[in-house]
């Protein structure tokens, strides 16, 4: 009786083939898993420090690259340092010259010469329709008044006018030269004549018109370069000059075709420069 007894209690103690597996071992859940990607592995599993060049995806980046940059940093400020020194030498340059003309004019002085009608006078003046012919013989003397400074003049070319618009004739004077405080006659001679020198009709209607009143007003220009030196140290750029000589009032006696100028005639010029 007591081994069936054991034999009963060894029997319910033994666990039921439901709950083995045929080896013996008892049964386990499988193991959760995610469904497979395409064409991507699963991401790794997050981790607050991770290795040094660890790069989470299969391909790491390029290495950055920054010789060109730099070069071309190297290149853009050599290149402006370059430009700056051409810049500060040319401004200093100006700067120079400036300072030195501005030191020898104030040493020097420069006066402008100065111009006067000495005598004037037409001969054959004749503006009887269709021919209108005339000479002026000008004398205009001109002084230079610097103590330092020599004068050259270019060649002179001369105009006449009347009514300060109507050009009647135009020649030319030699250049010349002139030491300081002197003086010297400029003589132009101009000749008009229609068939050289287009004189409107209309304008040689009003010279036969003011000519029969006795005086006629004419308007005489000079126009030139000049210069200025002092020694062979200075010498002054070429600069254009105008003189006028305006109202040249001449007077004519009776019919003939000869006149002088007046003696109320005003001979100071205006220098234009």
């Amino acid at each position: 009786m007591a081994s069936e007894s054991q034999q009963h209690d060894k029997g319910e103690s033994q666990p039921s083939e439901s709950t083995l597996f045929p080896s013996g071992r008892h049964k386990r859940p499988p193991p959760m898993s995610y469904p497979p990607t395409l064409g991507y592995a699963p991401p790794p599993p997050h981790s607050a420090y991770l290795p040094p060049g660890y790069y989470p995806y299969a391909r790491a980046p390029p290495p950055a690259y920054y010789v060109n940059s730099t070069v071309h940093q190297q290149g853009c400020q050599k290149s402006s340092s370059f430009l700056q020194g051409i810049l500060s030498t040319i401004i200093f340059l100006v700067m120079f010259i400036f300072t030195l003309q501005l030191i020898m004019l104030l040493a020097l002085r420069p006066e402008l010469p100065v111009f006067h009608v000495e005598d004037f006078s037409v001969l054959n003046f004749n503006a009887t329709m269709p021919t209108f012919t005339a000479i002026w013989e000008a004398y205009v003397s001109v002084k230079n008044p610097n103590t330092r400074l020599k004068i050259d003049f270019g060649p002179i070319h001369s105009h006449m006018y009347y009514n300060k618009d109507y050009i009647l004739a135009s020649a030319n004077s030699p250049k010349f030269s002139m030491e300081t405080k002197t003086r010297n006659v400029i003589h132009a001679r101009l000749s008009a004549n229609n068939t050289d020198n287009s004189v409107e009709s209309r304008v040689v209607d009003k010279l036969a018109k003011e000519r029969s009143n006795g005086a006629v007003n004419f308007h005489f220009r000079m126009v030139f370069s000049t210069s200025s030196r002092s020694g062979s140290w200075f010498r002054s750029n070429p600069r254009s000059m105008e003189v006028v000589c305006e109202d040249i009032k001449i007077a004519f006696a009776g019919a003939s075709g000869d006149g002088n100028i007046a003696a109320s005639a005003d001979r100071d010029c205006l220098v234009l420069s």
